[in-house]
């Protein structure tokens, strides 16, 4: 056996096979290049956009010309939505576009377009208000070239269509030639591997210790966004007493400074609660966490994470209590995360000084908590997107945020044997449900809470 494996001759016939695959593999590869090239240069002229918004510019033109008659805008506003009509129809005179046009047998339109702007152009100095023929008269002509215009995006559109098909077509058939050559240089590969690599336990070892370093640097991620995203409150609430005592410290009598004593504590208890929560949420992205059902006093848990809120804020939330057990069994830890996540949510989302009101209730077999606010609500195309880890609706843009705290509240409702329900309008504000099955306390009963149907607000 050779001491040197790259002189043997199988050695040689894989590498110059390897070679042979790699150069086929870089001219497919160019060849795809090629093509993408292609679709990017016509992409550039796109003949559907520039139409588009010819007719979008006429359209606005006419629009201009009826609020011109009734006495809504200047002529200077009316003359400039000619003059941006106008632009957009010399971008369809020349080049590439005109030559797109003949391509579409469309390039006799173009005269007739800038008939109409001529014509706009040469009456609109003269134009009064009270010249209502004239004003119909450009109305209607501009209308019908926005018309044709549409028409020329719809054709735009079909050629475009049956050109990408063909492109699509070349694609398809040169990835297949990329992935064949792959497959016949990872064969090759193995061949080499076969003759290089001996040791194979080494191999295993180096990729688990790659994975765990991967694993570890999850779960750093997780546990970092998690963080920032849930700890803001109690160390605000923290600051804030802090601050509170340092500058009326000698005037504060003393039941206000255990006050605020106890309200730094529960803070800090909060975020002891909370640390664990963040490494339970880690453990749940990699679903190594169960429930630890226990004996929960529902109507408290809510109480304290209204009071774990903010002085300002607490001061606009709502408690609805309504037909509510006086305990149930629950993770109390996490149930409570998810309802401070609906909780901070509402109150983030919505304007200063609007209310949030909390329905906790009991309906038949189920336990509801809704949290309904009147903030900048969800638009119905993200609905389904909502529960997803790290997506932020568009109406949230400008507001900080993680976007974890949906997600880890819909994990939480999962591992109860429920979900959470969301009913959402855009600009009109949004309902956050956690629903998921009643479970008796150890003791068998079912106590009913001595606040039913009363309406709380919080100090």
């Amino acid at each position: 056996m050779s001491l040197r494996p790259w002189m043997t001759r199988r050695f040689l016939v894989a590498l110059v096979a390897m070679a042979v695959l790699f150069m086929l593999l870089v001219a497919a590869c160019l060849r795809l290049l090629a093509s993408e090239n292609q679709i990017t240069d016509y992409i550039t002229e796109d003949m559907v956009w520039l139409s588009s918004q010819g007719q979008y510019e006429a359209v606005r033109f006419a629009d201009a010309l009826g609020s011109y008659s009734h006495g809504g805008i200047p002529i200077s506003e009316v003359q400039l939505r000619l003059d941006l009509l106008s632009s957009r129809i010399a971008i369809l005179e020349d080049g590439e576009p005109y030559r797109q046009l003949q391509a579409l047998g469309q390039a006799q339109s173009i005269d007739d377009f800038r008939v109409v702007v001529d014509n706009a152009t040469e009456r609109l100095p003269s134009m009064d208000q009270n010249d209502a023929t004239t004003i119909a008269l450009l109305h209607g002509e501009t209308l019908s070239l926005a018309s044709s215009l549409r028409d020329i995006a719809n054709a735009a559109l079909f050629g475009k269509r049956d050109r990408d098909t063909i492109a699509r077509q070349q694609r398809r058939n040169t990835l297949f030639e990329v992935l064949g050559t792959l497959v016949a240089t990872m064969l090759a590969g193995l061949i080499l591997a076969g003759i290089l690599v001996r040791d194979h336990r080494n191999m295993v070892s180096a990729e688990s210790a790659l994975e765990h370093e991967r694993h570890v640097s999850r779960l750093h991620r997780a546990f970092i966004s998690i963080v920032s995203h849930q700890f803001r409150t109690p160390l605000a609430i923290i600051d804030a007493s802090a601050q509170r005592m340092i500058r009326r410290g000698a005037q504060m009598s003393g039941e206000e400074i255990t006050s605020r004593a106890d309200k730094i504590r529960a803070a800090c208890l909060r975020l002891t609660r909370l640390m664990e929560s963040t490494l339970n949420a880690a453990r749940l992205e990699e679903g190594e966490i169960t429930v630890n059902l226990r004996t929960c006093d529902l109507d408290a848990l809510v109480r304290n994470v209204i009071d774990g809120q903010p002085e300002q804020d607490q001061r606009r939330i709502e408690l609805k209590s309504e037909n509510l057990p006086a305990a149930i069994r629950a993770d109390t830890t996490l149930l409570e995360q998810a309802v401070q996540n609906l909780i901070s949510n509402a109150l983030k989302y919505s304007p200063d000084g609007k209310p949030v009101v909390i329905h906790a209730r009991r309906m038949g077999r189920e336990i509801l908590i809704s949290v309904i606010d009147t903030g900048v609500g969800v638009p119905a195309d993200e609905l389904d997107s909502l529960f997803r880890r790290f997506f932020r609706a568009r109406t949230a843009e400008g507001i900080p945020g993680t976007g974890i705290g949906l997600s880890f509240a819909a994990q939480i409702m999962e591992l109860h044997g429920g979900r959470v329900e969301v009913n959402s309008e855009e600009g009109h504000g949004s309902t956050f449900t956690l629903r998921f099955p009643y479970r008796r306390p150890d003791t068998g009963t079912d106590i009913v809470s001595n606040h039913n149907s009363e309406m709380i607000v919080r100090p």
